[in-house]
C-alpha cells in the first residue's frame, strides 16, 4: 500500500484538519462538504498517515483479508500500513459490501478494515448501496448470507465521505447558479439514518490567494503522536471490553464511559436543550467530546471540550436541510 501524503500538503482548511484529527483519534466517521478542488480528496488520503501504527495482530488480520482477496502480490508478503480505499459512486453494491455467487469475496468495506473508506461524491451513490453500509458501520462487520451458510467479514473502518454543497459545487459564492429548490433537493440525498452514523460534519471553504501560495511543512508525525496518545487513553479505558475506540461506545452507556464533571453535565444539558437534540445526536456529541478531551490529555470532559465537539456535531448544512 502506498504511503499516505503528509497533512502539511493541505493548505489552509484549519478547521477541517482539526476535524480529521478528531476522527482519527476517536474512530469517528467524517463528512467533508465543500467546492471542488479545495482539498477534500487529499485530506481523506492523508488520514491513514495519522492513524495509529498497526499492531502485529492487526497486520495479520489485514494480511489474511488481502490474501483472501488475491491482492497480496501488490503489497509483498504482508500488509504493514493501514488501508485507504476510494470508491466511485458507480461501484456496485456487491463490490462495496462483498458477495458473489459461490464463495463470497470481501468487498471494499472489508478491504478498508482498520483503515479508511473514502466515498467521494457520496450524494451520487445509490440509496441501496448507502443503506447497505448502515449495519457494518454500527457493528464493525458484514454478514453475507448464502444458501446453507452465512459468512462474516470484518469491516471496522473509518468512513470519510465528501460531497459538493450543491449540484454545481459553488453554493454560497457568486459562481453558483443553482436554484434554491435544487440545492435543497441535492442536500437531502443523504438519508437521516446515514447522517446519524457520521459523527463529524465540516464545511471546507475556498482558499485565499495567500493560502494557496503558503509554504508547507511536515505535519503528519506530530498529528499521529497526538492520535496515538489519545488512542492509548481509550485502550486503557476500554480494557477488557469489545470497544476499540470512543466512536464504538454502545448507545445507552455513553455517559457511563465519558466521565463528565458537574460543569460539563450542565453544559451538555444546555446544548441539548438549545438545539433540541435527539438521543442519538446527544450520544454522538458526547463521544466526540470525549475524544476532544483525550486529545487534550484530560481525564474529565470539560465544557470547552463539549463546545468544540458541538462545532462539528450540532447542525451543519446537511442536518439543517433534513
Amino acid at each position: 500500500m502506498e504511503r499516505a501524503p503528509d497533512f502539511g500538503l493541505i493548505r489552509g482548511q484549519a478547521k477541517s484538519k482539526e476535524a480529521a484529527c478528531i476522527a482519527a483519534a476517536g474512530g469517528h466517521n467524517l463528512l467533508l462538504i465543500g467546492p471542488p478542488g479545495e482539498g477534500k480528496s487529499l485530506m481523506a488520503s492523508a488520514l491513514p498517515g495519522i492513524l495509529p501504527r498497526l499492531s502485529d495482530e492487526e497486520k495479520v488480520q489485514l494480511t489474511r483479508i488481502y490474501s483472501a482477496y488475491g491482492a497480496l502480490e501488490k503489497d509483498g508478503v504482508a500488509v504493514t500500513r493501514r488501508p485507504m480505499r476510494t470508491i466511485h459512486h458507480t461501484a456496485s453494491r456487491q463490490s462495496v459490501v462483498g458477495g458473489g455467487s459461490r464463495i463470497p469475496r470481501p468487498g471494499e468495506i472489508t478491504l478498508s478494515h482498520l483503515g479508511v473508506l473514502f466515498l467521494d461524491e457520496i450524494a451520487e451513490f445509490s440509496t441501496s448501496t448507502l443503506e447497505a453500509l448502515r449495519q457494518p458501520m454500527e457493528s464493525g462487520e458484514i454478514q453475507i448470507s448464502r444458501v446453507g451458510a452465512t459468512l462474516s467479514y470484518p469491516a471496522r473502518f473509518t468512513l470519510v465521505a465528501a460531497m459538493n454543497p450543491c449540484p454545481c459545487g459553488y453554493y454560497g459564492t457568486d459562481l453558483c447558479r443553482c436554484k434554491n429548490v435544487d440545492v435543497r433537493k441535492y442536500q437531502r440525498k443523504l438519508s437521516g439514518p446515514i447522517l446519524d452514523r457520521i459523527d463529524l460534519q465540516v464545511e471546507l471553504s475556498r482558499l485565499s490567494t495567500d493560502e494557496r501560495f503558503a509554504e508547507t511543512k511536515e505535519e503528519s508525525p506530530r498529528l499521529r503522536a497526538l492520535v496515538e496518545r489519545a488512542r492509548e487513553r481509550q485502550r486503557k479505558r476500554f480494557a477488557g471490553l469489545p470497544i476499540p475506540h470512543n466512536a464504538a461506545m454502545p448507545g445507552g452507556r455513553v455517559l457511563e464511559y465519558c466521565n463528565f464533571g458537574e460543569d460539563a453535565r450542565a453544559s451538555l444539558r444546555s446544548i441539548v436543550d438549545r438545539n433540541v437534540l435527539s438521543t442519538r445526536s446527544m450520544d454522538r456529541l458526547c463521544k466526540v467530546a470525549r475524544t476532544v478531551a483525550d486529545l487534550k490529555d484530560c481525564e474529565q470532559v470539560e465544557p470547552a471540550h463539549l463546545e468544540k465537539a458541538a462545532e462539528f456535531v450540532v447542525g451543519g448544512m446537511l442536518r439543517e436541510a433534513l
